[in-house]
């Protein structure tokens, strides 16, 4: 009722207008009546055509804006119809799925998801936002015609004509790809914080151990040094004062291979090659590792090749120190271990090999597992570290690290780094 009014209301004031330009103009007198009303109608008619133009004009300025909008818009704009099919496309559409509009208008909008199960929520997606007439959101990932996959998040709504019936469905899409690397590397960093707290809890746990043995010992023995001592008992005192340097060493050992693993878990590791002889730090690390061998325990060396080489010692040390100490540490008294080194231009090479109690078949695919120790170690000691370190140093200087081991007849461990 309100409309007709305002028509009404409309038509007057025009007709107001009309009559007011018609007293204006000259006109001749004694103009009939006939003639007078249609003179006010042909004003009227021009009236309503410049007002109709004036609408056009501004319609047309809000659907150019509109167009503007569409096209250049941050996200992809789909248009679809009941089917899902493409009807209209937007230049960021165009350029999420690589394809001209041409090529895209009437292709299926579930062609471009990259799962079946995908496709099959796209359709419960499209069939829900018409039967609802509400706003549908979903996840998915998209295939680009180069067969580059993303993810996106697409939102779908219904638009309805005058008549409240069907028009087409207007879908966005945005990719969100840099979201979810963003959350995979939140998830990742908060399971190697998980992973190291774990880590931390079992080292204490394992360390309390580790450290008891070698402290009661130590204790055990510097008592017995101060009775020795007094008692002018030389020999006695000496071998009690060697078992405090090991379980000292011992201590050590730990402690360094828990510092090793909290700079490489941080990423504090700095590699930094240089130039140095091959065999002369092999001949120096032999006697560093003297001290840890039992008796009659004989460690040969072996070279071949070139002696120069270019790569981190500090590194190459931590590693060949813990695989000649393992060696020795496995091993029985009187036993031979072997280290081979050989250089070429393109390669280093470098084996140790002992003849000790070897490792069970079942038992080696876990080798290189952190706090991984073999069941036939018994009571030798060990924090089940060392050979993870190894295996993380040996891949952070970009080499590899093998082995071949018998039960009760030994290992071979092979380290090979490319020649820099």
């Amino acid at each position: 009722m309100n409309k007709i009014i305002s028509k009404k209301d409309k038509f007057s004031r025009l007709r107001q207008k009309a009559e007011e330009e018609l007293k204006g103009s000259n006109l001749k007198p004694g103009i009939s009546d006939l003639e007078h009303e249609l003179s006010v109608h042909e004003i009227e008619l021009q009236m309503q055509n410049a007002e109709l133009l004036d609408t056009q004009e501004r319609l047309s300025a809000a659907l150019s804006e509109y167009a503007e909008l569409f096209e250049l818009s941050p996200v992809g704009y789909f248009i679809l119809d009941k089917e899902g099919l493409i009807e209209k496309v937007n230049v960021r559409a165009t350029a999420q799925l690589g394809m001209d509009k041409e090529s895209l208008i009437s292709k299926p909008f579930s062609s471009f998801l990259h799962t079946g199960l995908d496709q099959d929520n796209f359709y419960r997606h499209l069939n829900t936002a018409i039967a609802e007439g509400t706003l549908e959101r979903m996840e998915c990932e998209i295939r680009r015609k180069d067969g580059a996959i993303f993810a996106a998040f697409v939102k779908s709504k219904v638009m309805w004509d005058q008549r409240h019936e069907f028009k087409h469905l207007l879908s966005i899409m945005t990719d969100i790809s840099h979201i979810k690397e963003h959350e995979h590397e939140i998830e990742m960093q908060l399971t190697r914080s998980e992973e190291l707290s774990t880590m931390k809890s079992r080292f204490i746990g394992m360390a309390s151990h580790e450290f008891r043995t070698p402290l009661t010992s130590m204790l055990s023995s510097t008592t017995l040094v101060e009775k020795y001592a007094l008692s002018g008992e030389t020999e006695k005192m000496k071998r009690h004062l060697g078992r405090v340097k090991s379980s000292i060493r011992h201590l050590v050992t730990i402690l360094d291979e828990f510092l090793s693993i909290e700079k490489l878990e941080s990423g504090k590791v700095e590699i930094q090659r240089t130039p140095f002889d091959l065999p002369e730090f092999c001949e120096d690390l032999m006697e560093e590792v003297s001290a840890t061998r039992k008796q009659g325990q004989v460690i040969s060396y072996y070279h071949e090749g070139l002696r120069e080489i270019t790569e981190d010692r500090k590194i190459l040390q931590h590693i060949l120190l813990n695989l000649l100490s393992n060696a020795c540490k496995y091993s029985g008294e009187e036993e031979e271990i072997n280290l081979l080194t050989s250089v070429n231009d393109q390669r280093i090479t470098i084996s140790v090999e002992d003849h000790g109690i070897g490792i069970p078949v079942a038992e080696q695919e876990h080798v290189f597992t952190r706090f991984f120790r073999a069941h036939n170690t018994g009571n030798i000691q060990g924090t089940g570290l060392g050979l993870n370190i190894v295996k993380r140093y040996v891949e952070l200087l970009k080499g590899t690290i093998d082995f071949v081991s018998r039960p009760n007849e030994g290992t071979l461990f092979t380290v090979t780094f490319s020649q820099v």
